[in-house]
């Protein structure tokens, strides 16, 4: 037995499974709960809820939009998470088309679709949820899972979405985000190939590039795998907009995993292995030194070889005052897209 295995065991005995509370209120129509249990929902329907998170510092709660398709028989539970970061939105329209064409009569398993799981940081187009107590804070949400009942409320917000909405509620779980505002990503997913389930579904994502990656604590991918359900991180291109053609392959690879699970019958779309996805286990990043306007030399997905020129930065009369050589043979990962960069800010991200 694995130790994920047992460590999954351990904790499922020690928390007991809350049935779906009501509160009664109504937000735009839809009915606010404050825990979910799929096994008091009736099969063959399509529900939405608002969940009920933390609260604001007037005393307001934060509400969390949730849809679940309940199939007619019974099967997988699949987890689609989006919105842990706020300036990215590609996840969001990736749900709301799946959820767009379900029949839940004819699903075996349930699927649930989390959209906007930190409203907070919606709400400020940021990567971090802004605390304003005092003088303000700010706290990266993909890192402090499973949360705090008695934290900030950033960490009650991350409480509560674990325990009262996605630990009980699913059998495996894919977290959406995109890179952050001024950097790009192509379609490209981590995954943790120790684990051969989670292998599995990353390869049936026709993804650019994949990272073999054993996570980070906190995050929800690694809170998921430590607790025994296989999970993946799809990152859908860029912040701040809808990419049509990695939101409609990333939904692509979701209806193949839906269909590998059983859940959904449907055709087998592309996979990593036809679409040609590049697969790496280590990254390196390229990052300003000093301050000024960047020149970037490559594209999303070009080859790159030791010592090649990727990037340059100028001063405001358009001297160049810094070169950047890449240290390593790979592909270009992630690319920094604003013009003006700080010190540490990223350049390029190779993949090799």
């Amino acid at each position: 037995m694995s130790f994920i295995n047992i460590k999954k065991r351990t904790m499922s005995n020690t928390q007991q499974h809350h049935a779906t509370t009501y509160t009664g209120d109504i937000v735009g129509g839809i009915p606010v709960i404050t825990h979910l249990n799929l096994d008091d929902l009736e099969a063959g329907k399509i529900y939405r809820f608002m969940f009920q998170g933390s609260n604001m510092n007037i005393g307001q709660h934060w509400y969390v939009p949730v849809m679940v398709a309940k199939g007619s028989n019974p099967g997988k539970k699949l987890l689609l998470n989006t919105g842990i970061h706020g300036d990215e939105l590609n996840g969001s329209r990736v749900i709301q088309q799946l959820f767009a064409t379900l029949d839940a009569t004819q699903l075996s398993g349930s699927i649930i679709g989390v959209i906007q799981a930190a409203p907070n940081s919606l709400f400020h187009i940021s990567r971090t949820w802004y605390s304003s107590t005092d003088s303000g804070e700010f706290t990266n949400m993909n890192g402090i899972f499973p949360g705090d009942k008695n934290g900030n409320s950033a960490q009650i917000h991350a409480y509560l979405l674990w325990n009262h909405l996605w630990h009980n509620n699913c059998d495996y779980a894919i977290d959406l985000h995109s890179q952050s505002t001024d950097t790009e990503y192509p379609l490209f997913v981590f995954a943790d190939y120790r684990n051969p389930a989670i292998k599995t579904m990353a390869e049936l994502i026709p993804a650019d590039q994949i990272k073999i990656d054993e996570g980070e604590k906190g995050t929800v991918e690694t809170t998921f795998v430590e607790y025994g359900i296989p999970a993946i991180t799809i990152e859908i291109g860029a912040a701040r907009s809808y990419q049509s053609e990695y939101i409609n392959r990333t939904l692509e690879g979701i209806k193949n995993i839906l269909n590998h699970l059983q859940i959904l019958n449907c055709p087998l779309g592309r996979i990593a292995a036809s679409y040609g996805s590049f697969i790496g286990n280590q990254m390196h990043s390229v990052k300003a030194a000093t301050g000024g306007y960047a020149e970037i030399k490559v594209s999303l997905g070009d080859d790159v070889v030791q010592n090649q020129e990727v990037a340059l930065q100028r001063n405001a009369f358009g001297d160049v005052i810094h070169r950047y050589l890449v240290p390593v043979n790979g592909r270009v990962l992630s690319l920094g897209t604003g013009a003006t960069r700080e010190a540490g800010g990223l350049l390029v991200r190779i993949l090799y």
